[in-house]
């Protein structure tokens, strides 16, 4: 998992994450879905909090060193200007059965 997340564009990076919760939802009820998707949830906050205090502390860092920082949210194009190659979608897609097998385990353990 050295390369996970791959570099793809964004908007293919959130799309995938929607098929993803596509094919999970239909393995539970509404009540796993609500306890599992606010677990997900808290894992991301976990995580972006993490990363927001980083940023700060680098952002503050390059800012006493004098440069000047700007925000390029829309800009990723010009920032990453690589595109997704067949490995990376390979990866996707070995990710996304090992994700499914794993379902399909838990889900038949939970009918035991």
């Amino acid at each position: 998992m050295d390369k996970f997340p791959p570099n793809i564009n964004p908007e293919l990076f959130s799309i995938i994450a929607c098929i993803v919760g596509f094919i999970v939802e239909d393995d539970f009820n509404a009540n796993e879905l609500n306890s599992i998707g606010n677990w997900i949830i808290l894992v991301g906050q976990f995580m972006l909090t993490t990363a927001a205090q980083q940023e700060l502390i680098n952002a503050r860092y390059r800012n006493m060193r004098g440069s000047n920082i700007r925000s390029d949210v829309n800009n990723h194009a010009n920032k990453n200007p690589e595109k997704m190659n067949r490995s990376d979608l390979d990866n996707i897609l070995r990710t996304l059965e090992i994700m499914q097998r794993e379902l399909n385990n838990l889900k038949n353990k939970k009918e035991l």
